[in-house]
């Protein structure tokens, strides 16, 4: 299990990088932000174990404790990449049914880029 939670092992990374582009790759395709917003709260949760976990952590464990720190940094990057993507999606459904939207939601994004 402890396997499962350290983000900061790369083979991880690039595991959790395949589920977060296939849920929204499902998400995009089903026309639904559901799939994204489990994932968020999923990965909020992720993000809330790694800071208990720094927290148990005596300040004698350096190792542990940067390893911690990586996978947090990590958690928060897959959040961003949720979030800009649920943004995305919601557009989409929001232009393909034709819906109010109060604002355009990327446009701080892509006037950036």
């Amino acid at each position: 299990m402890e396997m499962l939670l350290n983000t900061a092992n790369p083979i991880m990374i690039i595991v959790y990088t395949l589920i977060v582009a296939g849920i929204i790759f499902l998400s995009r395709k089903s026309e639904s932000v559901i799939f994204i917003i489990f994932l968020i709260v999923a990965i909020i949760g992720l993000l809330i174990y790694h800071s208990i976990v720094l927290d148990i952590l005596d300040s004698t464990q350096e190792v542990l404790i940067s390893q911690t720190y990586h996978c947090i940094a990590v958690d928060l990057v897959l959040l961003l990449l949720t979030f800009i993507s649920y943004l995305w999606v919601d557009d989409l459904v929001a232009r393909k049914k034709k819906l109010k939207s109060y604002d355009d939601s990327l446009s701080w994004f892509w006037n950036k880029i």
